[in-house]
């Protein structure tokens, strides 16, 4: 009998797990990070998901395999504020992530099409994932799931 991988809420049990992912996740993005990352990142990392996970306005999504987490995704409802002159109500994505040895059997597809039905359930009309420039792999992912570039962030040392 196969385990087939499976999209659900995340609980606070998981947080280690998450974790784990999170690490991983920061191998890929770590070359492309201009700001140094705090001492207390983890710890950080850790607090923004057990709030995800218990607040009804986010949602802590993974996909769970026969040994454990392969994947996950944090959708945050958000409204566009004034700075966009918009009051469009979105899903903010974030530390969307597929183990290694589990990338390329739809996993990541699963995780955006959970975050969409979080989205529509809470009256959403986007869902927005930000990147870095250099992340060319994470650029195609966004772009097969049909994510289009909306602005760029311009930065320089003073």
């Amino acid at each position: 009998m196969t385990h087939e991988p499976v999209v659900r809420k995340a609980t606070a049990a998981d947080l280690d797990d998450m974790l784990s992912l999170w690490r991983a996740l920061e191998l890929i993005q770590g070359a492309h990070r201009l700001f140094p990352m705090v001492d207390d990142a983890e710890s950080r990392i850790a607090g923004l998901f057990l709030e995800a996970i218990a607040a009804p306005d986010s949602s802590a999504l993974v996909i769970e395999g026969p040994d454990g987490l392969l994947g996950m995704a944090v959708a945050r409802l958000s409204e566009q504020g004034h700075h966009s002159m918009s009051n469009a109500r979105v899903v903010e994505l974030s530390r969307v992530v597929v183990a290694e040895e589990a990338r390329g059997r739809g996993l990541g597809t699963l995780l955006i099409e959970a975050a969409t039905s979080f989205g529509r359930e809470h009256g959403a009309t986007f869902l927005t994932a930000k990147l870095f420039t250099g992340n060319a792999e994470g650029r195609a992912f966004w772009e097969r799931m049909g994510f289009v570039s909306r602005y760029e962030e311009r930065i320089k040392p003073v």
